[in-house]
């Protein structure tokens, strides 16, 4: 049995799958839900649905509802409120291929048979103590049960096949599941506050199922803007280029079987060119027609980095050899299907030679950087900065994929391959008038010499993390960054600097602090930033996301640079990049995959950091005046 927030399109409900054939969900009416499930903020969800906290107000009352598992076929919960208030549950089919029906069974409950894709029925019901105040259920597809609910009366609720548990014992397994998930959570207290359970609590809510795949990966969010496409079918929601790899990244610190499971989703829809899609597993509107995958483009390759990371906090060789030729394959492709001009140098570009494709490539949709660039056959006619310093870094980490699982030479070729790429960078791409590494236009370029594009952005700082910047260039690159009228602001990084024309926008790629280029940049800040600056970045980072999260558990997908406010998708998983920073701020991890405090953090404050994982160990954290101590947990 599988249980879980799964259903994508019920953020509330709590939803059973029997043996990938059958299942149903239960999910409160919430009158006062927002009218996009994009709204609903996370709760408290254990990876493994064995605890599950969900709180939301109705007129005066707030009910929160606690959800647990009961062996491997029933499921439990626990409603209480603070103000007498009515509560309907519904009983419904969460996706189309695993329809029931269901009727009163006179005991005070509801009996169902769920359809199984393999034939027959699965037989299942619902009862509560105290009994519903008014059940609707007369063979339909759905039951509704209503309560009328009261503070000093809890409502316990059992459902499932087989044997319920009894009334009596449902309180006391929640508690003892609440105890367990809560000694053995990623969480944080101090003067960042709660921001590592912000990790947790966004990744384990994006946790999904699919009937399509069978499988339970984490995608980007809910609402309107997955499902409306999707005509609100919960077996497509989406696996999005870069972001299915950072999602990964991020739920391993709590959820390391969810992590590997959601890069393999990405992977299992690896084009037989070898690349992976901008999206895939998405039911959407494209060219007057409806597709499942872009097979024009692909996105920013960042998956052997987020895969390396994981490793190091949840080693696994055989998942590293599992999803090395893959990463491979991906790597290989850019050089076979994106160097237009031939130099070594990659561009970013769409296989219809569509210019606005060309720039979703880039991840970063509507960004002036590329301006004034043209297209030539299926590539932009600009070697791209944020491009070619992200393969060099992929080409890093392949490198310390192939030594971990026993691929000495392979290792040694991607190590040539990353130096080599460092050195076109800087042979190609740096721009000393200004100081910066530029991307380089080179149709129609006078004298034959391409130009450098010099609508400045974040990405232009890239080379940071791939190693790229050596000596005399790695300092100017860092006093550009640090310019208080550019970049270096109180709400940072934005991705228009202050002084653009465009920066007062605030829109997107306008203005706005995404996390994925402040998590990049951080790759490089940690080698080449003094503990003042690195501080400095993951003290603002932080501060940036827990101003949504504290306030409404907001995680969003960007942020404004005028006022740090949340923008766009207001559930969105990659926003929890922001504390992750925060997170690598405390402790480096060293070649063995121990923690390596770092001797001076710079980090003013008291922080405590609780279950996180280092070579699969669990160790606890202490910050206090800018000292670091680490301690395996007990």
């Amino acid at each position: 049995m599988i249980v879980g927030n799964l259903c994508a399109t019920s953020p509330l409900g709590m939803a059973v799958v029997y043996g990938h054939s059958a299942g149903f969900v239960i999910e409160p009416q919430w009158k006062e839900k927002p009218g996009d499930d994009a709204h609903v903020p996370p709760g408290i969800n254990a990876p493994d649905g064995s605890f599950i906290r969900r709180t939301f107000k109705q007129g005066d009352a707030d009910i929160t509802i606690t959800w647990g598992r009961s062996g491997q076929r029933c499921i439990i919960a626990d409603i209480t409120t603070t103000a007498n208030v009515t509560l309907e549950l519904c009983l419904k089919q969460g996706w189309t291929s695993m329809p029931g029906v269901w009727r009163e069974d006179g005991e005070g409950g509801v009996t169902g048979l769920l359809a199984d894709r393999r034939g027959g029925y699965v037989s299942v019901a619902a009862r509560a103590c105290p009994a519903p105040c008014e059940i609707k259920a007369r063979y339909n597809g759905e039951a509704f049960l209503s309560f009328a609910l009261t503070p000093d009366v809890p409502v316990h609720l059992v459902a499932g096949a087989g044997d319920l548990p009894a009334f009596s014992s449902v309180g006391p397994a929640l508690e003892a599941a609440a105890r367990t998930y809560e000694a053995a959570r990623f969480k944080s207290e101090g003067d960042w506050g709660e921001f590592a359970q912000a990790i947790a609590d966004s990744m384990n809510f994006a946790r999904t199922y699919s009937t399509f795949d069978n499988r339970r990966a984490h995608i980007v969010g809910r609402g309107w803007w997955i499902y409306k496409h999707a005509r609100y079918n919960p077996d497509f929601g989406p696996y999005f280029g870069w972001d299915q790899f950072f999602n990964g990244q991020l739920a391993c610190f709590e959820d390391p079987e969810g992590a590997m499971e959601t890069v393999r989703a990405h992977l299992a829809y690896q084009l037989p060119e070898g690349y992976l899609a901008n999206c895939s597993h998405w039911d959407i509107p494209q060219r007057d027609s409806r597709v499942f995958v872009t097979a024009d483009r692909s996105q920013p390759p960042v998956g052997a980095m987020c895969v390396w990371k994981m490793h190091e906090r949840r080693p696994d060789h055989e998942f590293l050899a599992e999803v090395y030729p893959a990463l491979v394959r991906w790597s290989r492709w850019w050089h076979t299907a994106r160097d237009g001009n031939g130099n070594g140098l990659l561009e970013w570009g769409d296989g219809l030679g569509d210019y606005k494709s060309a720039r979703l490539e880039t991840g970063w949709d509507d960004t002036p950087h590329f301006e004034g660039v043209e297209m030539a056959g299926t590539q932009m006619t600009a070697d791209a900065v944020d491009l070619n310093a992200l393969w060099s870094l992929d080409a890093l980490y392949l490198s310390r994929i192939a030594d971990a699982i026993g691929k000495p030479a392979e290792a040694e070729q991607h190590r040539i391959d990353h130096a080599a790429m460092n050195t076109r960078i800087n042979a190609q791409l740096w721009n000393e008038e200004l100081g910066i590494y530029c991307s380089r236009n080179w149709k129609d370029a006078p004298d034959g010499q391409p130009s450098f594009l010099t609508r400045i952005t974040p990405m232009n700082f890239y080379p940071l993390a791939c190693g790229a910047a050596t000596g005399e260039r790695a300092a100017r690159l860092l006093e550009g960054l640090y310019r208080e009228d550019r970049f270096w602001g109180e709400w940072m990084l934005p991705t228009l600097p202050f002084d653009d024309p465009d920066w007062s926008k605030q829109h997107y790629w306008k203005g706005h602090v995404w996390p994925p280029p402040n998590y990049i940049i951080w790759q490089g800040l940690k080698d080449y930033a003094d503990p003042a600056r690195r501080a400095e970045f993951a003290t603002r980072s932080v501060r940036l996301f827990m101003q949504g999260w504290e306030s409404a558990r907001l995680c969003s997908e960007n942020y404004r640079s005028d006022n740090g406010k949340p923008a766009c998708h207001p559930h969105y998983t990659w926003g929890a990049l922001l504390p992750l920073i925060g997170v690598e701020a405390l402790c480096d991890i060293d070649a063995h995959f121990n923690p390596r405090p770092y001797p001076a953090c710079g980090i003013d404050g008291t922080i405590t950091l609780r279950n996180i994982p280092f070579g699969g160990t669990l160790y606890r954290i202490d910050v206090a005046h800018r000292n670091v101590r680490v301690s395996p947990e007990v």
